[in-house]
C-alpha cells in the first residue's frame, strides 16, 4: 500500500511539474531572502536568461530600481494589510536589453509570522497594449479625418451645384483630392488591422538588402519627383516578418509627402549593430512635430497630443511586434529628420 501511495505521489508531481513547463505565462516562486528558486520554461523565455541564470538571482535582475520599488511596495502593502496577493503593471529589462510591459501577479507563500517568500505569474502584456493603442489610435485618427474631410466634400459639393461654371474644375479638383485621402487613410486602417499583428509569423530568412532596393525602384517608378538614394550593405540577411516592408515604405512616403521641396529626397539605411538590425530612413523636412513625437514616445492618443496620421504608428507597431523599436531625431546637420527602425534579436 505505501508504494502505491508513494508511486501516486510521485505522479501528481510529474504532472504538476508538466503544468507548470506548459503555461503560457511566466511562473515563479522566490524564498524569503527574494532569490528566484523555481521558474518555469515560458518566464526564461520571456525574459532571455536561462534557467540557471535566474536561480538564486533577485528580481533585481530583471528590474530597474523604480520598477523594483514600485513591486516592493506593493508587497509590503500585501503584508501590511494582511492580505495574500497582489500586482502591478510594470516593465522588465530582459537578457537582450529589450524592455517589456508585464503584469506582475503574486501570491504570499504561507508563513506563520516572517515573510517566507512568493509564488506567482509574470504576464507579457504587450499583445494587449497594442490592441488598446490600435483602437485609441484608429478611431480618434478616423473620426477626426473622415469627419473634416467628408465636410469637405459636401461643401465643394454644393459649390458645384450653385456656382458659376468656371469654378467647377477647381471644386472637383479638391473633392478628388479629398477623397482620394479617404481612400488611402482607409487603407493604411486596414493594413493595421490586417497586417500588423502581435508575434507576427515570419517566413524564414529575408535579403533586406534586396527587399529595400526594389522598395526604393518602386517608389522611384511611382514618384519620379522625389530623390530615392540607398546606403546598404552588399548582403543583410535576417528573419524579419512581412510587415517589415510596410514600415519602411511608410516612412519613405511620409519623407516625400512631408517634404516642400519640389524634388524632395530620401535617403534609406541599412545596417547589423550590436543592438540589431537598424533602418534609417532620411529626408529633408522641417522638424517633425513636436505632437507626433510625443503620441509615439508616450505611446499614447489624447486630445492634446494628436498625430498627423497613422504611418508612423504602423512603423512603431512593426519595430515593436519583434521587439524593437521606432525612434525619431534630427540629422546632425539639423538638414532634415532620421526615422529609425531598430529589430532586436534579428
Amino acid at each position: 500500500m505505501s508504494d502505491d501511495i508513494h508511486s501516486s505521489a510521485d505522479g501528481a508531481v510529474n504532472r504538476h511539474a508538466y503544468l507548470v513547463e506548459q503555461a503560457e505565462d511566466g511562473l515563479y516562486m522566490t524564498d524569503e531572502s527574494g532569490e528566484f528558486t523555481v521558474v518555469n520554461e515560458a518566464f526564461t523565455e520571456l525574459t532571455g536568461y536561462e534557467r540557471e541564470e535566474i536561480i538564486g538571482s533577485g528580481p533585481e535582475l530583471l528590474l530597474e530600481d523604480d520598477e523594483l520599488e514600485e513591486l516592493n511596495t506593493h508587497i509590503r502593502g500585501a503584508l501590511r494589510t494582511d492580505g495574500d496577493s497582489g500586482s502591478v503593471l510594470t516593465t522588465i529589462v530582459a537578457k537582450s536589453g529589450q524592455r517589456k510591459p508585464v503584469e506582475i501577479r503574486f501570491n504570499l507563500l504561507p508563513a506563520e509570522e516572517q515573510y517566507n517568500g512568493l509564488t506567482g505569474v509574470v504576464r507579457d502584456v504587450r499583445a494587449r497594449r497594442h490592441r488598446k493603442q490600435k483602437l485609441d489610435v484608429l478611431s480618434r485618427v478616423l473620426r477626426h479625418n473622415v469627419r473634416n474631410k467628408l465636410n469637405l466634400i459636401f461643401g465643394h459639393a454644393q459649390i458645384i451645384q450653385n456656382a458659376a461654371n468656371d469654378q467647377h474644375a477647381d471644386a472637383a479638383r479638391q473633392i478628388e483630392d479629398a477623397a482620394e485621402e479617404l481612400r488611402e487613410l482607409s487603407e493604411k486602417a486596414r493594413t493595421a488591422q490586417t497586417e500588423v499583428g502581435f508575434n507576427p509569423s515570419v517566413e524564414g530568412q529575408t535579403d533586406l538588402v534586396e527587399l529595400i532596393e526594389h522598395l526604393a525602384v518602386q517608389f522611384r517608378r511611382e514618384q519620379p519627383e522625389a530623390e530615392i538614394t540607398t546606403a546598404l550593405p552588399e548582403q543583410l540577411t535576417a528573419t524579419a516578418p512581412k510587415s517589415y516592408r510596410i514600415a519602411v515604405s511608410e516612412l519613405v512616403e511620409n519623407a516625400i509627402q512631408h517634404n516642400p521641396a519640389d524634388n524632395p529626397a530620401v535617403r534609406i539605411t541599412l545596417e547589423r549593430t550590436d543592438n540589431g538590425v537598424v533602418t534609417g530612413v532620411e529626408d529633408g523636412c522641417p522638424p517633425i512635430p513636436d505632437t507626433d513625437r510625443r503620441a509615439i514616445n508616450e505611446g499614447e492618443e489624447t486630445p492634446l497630443v494628436h498625430s498627423m496620421g497613422i504611418g508612423l504608428w504602423l512603423a512603431n507597431w512593426v519595430a515593436d511586434t519583434v521587439g524593437g523599436e521606432l525612434r525619431l531625431d534630427r540629422l546632425p546637420d539639423d538638414a532634415g529628420n532620421r526615422a529609425i527602425i531598430i529589430l532586436r534579436g534579428l
